[in-house]
């Protein structure tokens, strides 16, 4: 497949693989969680987002930067863009796709072209390594919201919370994708013999459900504030508290294919939003 930036230079492209990762419904809680700190610091953001892929969820970040803080914040897009999933542990169609989208650059090709559409005046600052080589050199306390979608393997995860904790500043927030379900519902033993699983289809429940973020997220955090897959929490001087996002008007981002639109107004009517 050739990477397919020349053929729509006029739009953002999330066709096939490049699409695989984002989530509509989550893209509008990532949105709320913005809009819940622009209640608090109304003067500008600085946001890290571990883990990049196409750049759906930077878009996504943009488009609330521009909403709520007047386009007035800096996003740090931390990702290697290089194969990272094990092939023998983890053998679905979408894993070898996009394993096969980074072996031939395309993933970072399409993630530079889509991140031009981002609302003008906004920072963004590319971070081209593995987040555990880039993370421990950022400076503390340095960002309003860090956001992890990396590596799904429970190391990696752990590893990504303990450096993005550190990270965060007072008040503000450290949130995740594909928390499906929380461990206290889940037997995560399958990781004993499977480190390197991403996901995992559970027959008893029938969920499809990332076993190393629900282990990691549960072992640092105990139960969080979640919606349908995205997570999130806030700091405080005594810890960490769960995020409310009571109030949030949503708002779908401009840059979802329209395919994407099909069926969102109902979720989020029955996630009771709309």
């Amino acid at each position: 497949m050739q990477p397919a930036t020349d053929p729509w230079p006029d739009r953002p492209v999330f066709d096939g693989v490049f699409g695989a990762t984002a989530n509509p419904l989550r893209l509008i809680y990532m949105i709320g969680a913005v809009w819940r700190l622009s209640q608090m610091r109304p003067a500008g953001v600085q946001i890290l987002e571990v883990g990049s892929w196409c750049g759906a969820s930077a878009l996504a970040w943009g488009e609330a930067i521009d909403l709520y803080f007047g386009g007035k914040g800096k996003i740090t897009c931390v990702d290697a863009w290089q194969p990272y999933v094990d092939l023998e542990a983890n053998s679905g169609r979408a894993d070898r796709d996009m394993d096969a989208a980074l072996v031939r650059g395309e993933a970072f090709e399409v993630f530079r072209h889509n991140i031009g559409f981002l609302p003008a005046g906004i920072d963004v600052e590319i971070r081209n390594g593995w987040s555990g080589e880039i993370l421990p050199a950022l400076q503390p306390d340095a960002y309003d919201l860090v956001y992890i979608d990396a590596d799904h393997t429970y190391d990696a995860v752990k590893s990504d919370i303990e450096n993005g904790t550190r990270l965060v500043r007072p008040g503000g927030i450290i949130c995740g994708d594909d928390l499906e379900r929380q461990a206290g519902s889940l037997d995560l033993s399958i990781l004993n013999d499977r480190p390197s699983l991403d996901k995992y289809y559970d027959a008893d429940l029938d969920v499809v459900y990332h076993p190393g973020v629900s282990k990691a997220v549960d072992e640092f955090f105990g139960p969080v504030s979640a919606w349908s897959g995205f997570w999130a929490m806030q700091k405080t001087p005594d810890g960490w508290m769960p995020l409310s996002l009571e109030g949030m008007a949503p708002h779908i981002p401009r840059h979802l294919h329209p395919q994407s639109l099909m069926g969102l107004k109902a979720l989020l009517m029955q996630e009771g939003i709309l």
